[in-house]
């Protein structure tokens, strides 16, 4: 029997998401986005992917990632601590991969903090390797990142890849207003 609890509904971002958005950022980064950073990204539509995923008619987690060139460069993906669990996170980053996909590009990269294994447990699932360090990136305690870089995303294996993920996802994802 499928529960409100597994019921996952994914829309594109839009300003009006912004201040819920700001609250999860509050609850799960150190040093979150500004408001202004947030809409500076919104008008960049062409080269911008950004989603909202709602759980009971709350935004729940957001994700995105910039289109630079031929790469898609994933520059968040956060869910609120009261729903993590609920393959969220698998759902937005399906959702960001596609997203960029559609813009042509052929690889996908990020930065993850070197402590965020369960961030990085994520990225390993969707074919994102290791490819350096960025000494002290963090600003507010110097942590390095990680970079992971995901190549070949035109590939059908790839396709294959988003396909058997979103196949182990439980409960259901519908697409909201666009």
């Amino acid at each position: 029997m499928m529960t409100a609890e597994h019921h996952i509904v994914l829309e594109t971002m839009r300003k009006r998401h912004v201040r819920a958005i700001r609250s999860i950022d509050k609850q799960v980064y150190t040093k979150p986005w500004t408001t202004s950073m947030y809409h500076d990204e919104l008008r960049r539509r062409d080269k911008r992917v950004y989603y909202v995923a709602r759980h009971n008619n709350r935004i729940a987690g957001y994700g995105g990632a910039m289109i630079v060139h031929d790469e898609g460069h994933i520059t968040s993906v956060a869910v609120h601590p009261e729903t993590q669990k609920l393959g969220i996170a698998q759902r937005l980053m399906l959702a960001i991969h596609r997203g960029c996909l559609e813009h042509h590009i052929t690889a996908m990269t990020l930065e993850v903090r070197v402590s965020n294994e369960r961030a990085q447990s994520l990225y390993r699932l969707f074919g994102y390797a290791p490819a350096g360090i960025r000494s002290g990136y963090y600003a507010d305690n110097h942590e390095d990142a990680l970079v992971m870089w995901c190549h070949d995303v035109q590939d059908s294996e790839h396709q294959q890849l988003l396909n058997k993920i979103e196949k182990q996802i439980p409960g259901t994802t519908d697409w909201g207003q666009p």
